[in-house]
């Protein structure tokens, strides 16, 4: 006892400690380790509400106590708490962030099973459709799923390294909560969120902002910490407005306006910055009609339309907007079918990139069979057919095994084949830019050209795993994937001199299917309760990416990605107190490099390993208030989540030691 006792006061003061170094004082937070998932329900793994024992996938979800104990800052914060998640934020003030799942950053992001990937492309380059600073405010959040692995059956393009689906709440009686931090590098974050339940109606209005004043960083080169020299602040705010009318005992009819602005400067160099003005508005409106048949079976059809602003050199528009439908029948007590229909259609203007604009449609029907034919063993069938305007029609299929041992274990093995339309960028886009002299005495002129005759990406994937809990103490996790994608759409690259100025050398960038890709890893999990107040939480995830880029070296690394990942997390908790200590890192980056046409050494990353702890801690003073604090990279680690580095220096270098200090009252 003495010695949890001690394990204890070492935490807090350790904590604590941490908070008073930066504010002169000690400030206070609340929380829940995340249960073991098997115990949990997911809708996103097949479409319809299960039991996470029975799905044939690696899934997470992260729970609303946990988002409301750990006083995540937003959606992002909170998917770093997940096992094989890889949250790749590019810093530098008003930029982006990006996830990977299982080595892709082809990942589908959904909003109460709505689509809100941009199909124009990913602002900084890369395979990604979504930046996820503009998700709605992590205070609407009941739930975050994290599916791994192929999607692609049940949602189409986009769902090659997984899906996300953030669940809003539900409106269930009338509350309201409102938050406010202060941190360092002038943050400010407020958040309020109110509902209100009168009978057959609810009504939720949700707004927030946070507001960073400058950015700084540890210099990898010379270990100092150290401003932007150029202004890196940033806004992001965010209003949601949600509106659910019970028409009957069995429909309801939801509409509901998400608005987000993005507005500040991302310097794009540490040590030559220069600067650039970037602003991101997102406007989505949409509508949902629910109904149930009976007490297993349900439906749905909404209707949205999504807008992305813009602007950074240039301003951008994106418009998508479109319909589901979708309706569960169960036919037999071991046999359910899911079936439905989806249609969108996408529109995108770049005023300096694609003035023309350019715009591709999709209309898709699937199928969903859940099969239980024994006791313990199940069968997950999926089929799905598209008809894209560009890359054609395809129909794609994918297959779940799941073996139950007990409600609490469960072994399962998935494949499921890949189907990915290029965006908008790949097929449109077409821009000159010149650059001034370098070294021999030449300009240049980089040329980006899209490739309106682009195949579709296509491949297969699957999963192997076993998930367990023993005597209700320790939970374990492990899955291993592998996935192969042909006609891989990259930007191929060939220079010449101008023929008509020979002071400039052409570098001409072209959309093309020039890769064959292959993706392999293993993620182990464990969280163990040491006794009522006391948790550990540890995960080790391997992601293995490789390119053959058909200029006949074959199969390579591709050196984006860090292929060891490392978390473990220990946590105190009572009725009071919430503490937790949370140390993340990862080895195997690769440090090789060259010269550039410019002269500079480049490189993706400049150490080949980085560790950086964590920690969140929160006070219960009363049942509506709550104090809290949070830290980040508390050991001032120099090191970069986005791979980038000129002369040795981190071009997307992560924050430095920073704090963030607030209040929470429920009213």
């Amino acid at each position: 006892m003495k010695k949890v006792q001690s394990l204890r006061n070492a935490v807090m003061v350790s904590l604590l400690a941490g908070t008073t170094v930066v504010w002169g004082g000690t400030v206070f937070a609340q929380e829940d380790l995340q249960e073991f998932a098997l115990e949990d329900m997911v809708v996103t793994a097949t479409r319809t509400e299960s039991k996470m024992v029975d799905v044939p996938v690696n899934a997470t979800v992260i729970s609303a106590e946990k988002i409301a104990d750990r006083h995540y800052l937003d959606v992002a914060d909170a998917l770093k708490d997940v096992p094989g998640a890889n949250v790749l934020d590019t810093g530098k003030g008003a930029y982006e962030k990006k996830l990977v799942l299982n080595g892709d950053e082809r990942v589908l992001v959904l909003v109460d099973g709505r689509r809100v990937n941009n199909e124009m492309g990913s602002t900084s380059g890369g395979r990604a459709s979504f930046d996820f600073n503009q998700l709605p405010d992590v205070s609407l959040v009941e739930r975050i799923e994290v599916v791994k692995g192929h999607g692609g059956a049940l949602y189409g393009s986009d769902a090659v390294g997984g899906v996300v689906n953030i669940i809003t709440k539900k409106m269930e009686h009338s509350y309201g909560k409102v938050s406010m931090g202060f941190g360092s590098n002038q943050a400010r974050d407020a958040k309020a969120m109110y509902t209100i339940k009168e009978g057959k109606t609810g009504v939720m209005v949700a707004a927030s902002k946070y507001k960073q004043g400058y950015y700084k960083y540890k210099d990898v080169a010379d270990g100092d910490t150290k401003r932007w020299a150029a202004p890196s602040n940033y806004d992001n705010e965010k209003v949601s407005l949600k509106l659910v009318q019970d028409l009957t005992d069995k429909t309801a009819l939801t509409v509901g306006y998400d608005y987000s602005k993005f507005d500040g400067f991302s310097p794009t160099k540490a040590k030559d910055p220069s600067l650039n003005a970037t602003n991101k508005k997102t406007t989505n409106i949409y509508a949902k009609y629910d109904w149930t048949v009976n007490e297993s079976d349900a439906g749905y059809l909404q209707v949205y339309h999504n807008k992305l602003d813009y602007y950074n050199k240039g301003g951008m528009e994106a418009k998508d907007y479109g319909f589901d439908a979708q309706q569960s029948l169960t036919t037999s007590e071991n046999n359910k079918l899911v079936f439905g229909t989806s249609y969108r259609k996408s529109k995108a203007t770049n005023y300096i990139s694609y003035a023309d604009g350019g715009d591709i449609n999709n209309f898709a029907l699937f199928i969903s069979d859940f099969w239980e034919f024994s006791p313990t063993w199940s069968l997950n069938a999926e089929a799905r057919y598209d008809k894209h305007s560009k890359a054609g029609s395809k129909t794609t299929f994918s297959a779940g095994l799941n073996k139950k041992f007990d409600e609490n274990s469960h072994a399962y093995f998935n494949w499921g084949q890949v189907f990915k339309a290029p965006n908008i960028d790949n097929l449109y886009y077409n821009t000159n830019e010149v650059y001034p002299p370098y070294q021999d005495s030449l300009g240049s002129k980089i040329i980006y050209k899209g490739n309106s005759d682009l195949k579709p990406e296509k491949g297969e994937t699957w999963t192997l795993g076993y998930g367990t809990k023993i005597n209700n103490k320790t939970s374990i996790d492990i899955s291993y994937f592998q996935s192969n994608l042909k006609d891989a759409i990259d930007w191929k690259q060939t220079s010449y001199v101008d023929p008509t100025d020979p002071n400039y050398m052409i570098y001409l960038d072209e959309a093309a299917n020039i890769d064959k890709q292959k993706k392999n890893g293993l993620e182990l999990s464990i969280s163990h309760e040491l006794n009522d107040n006391w948790n550990l939480e540890a995960s080790y995830t391997y992601v293995r990416v490789r390119n053959d880029n058909n200029d006949g070296s074959g199969y390579v690394r591709d050196n984006n990605y860090i292929p060891n990942m490392y978390r473990f997390g220990v946590r105190y908790h009572d009725d009071l107190w919430n503490a937790d200590l949370f140390l993340r890192g990862g080895s195997g980056a690769d440090t090789s490099g060259a010269n550039d046409w410019y002269g500079n050494y480049t490189q993706k990353y400049v150490d080949s390993n980085y560790v950086t702890l964590d920690m969140s801690v929160s006070y219960k003073a009363s049942k509506d208030l709550s104090f809290y604090a949070k830290g980040y990279n508390l050991l001032n680690k120099a090191y970069a989540e986005s791979a980038g580095a000129v002369n040795y220096a981190y071009s997307y270098p992560a924050q430095g030691r920073r704090f963030i200090i607030g209040a929470e009252y429920t009213f």
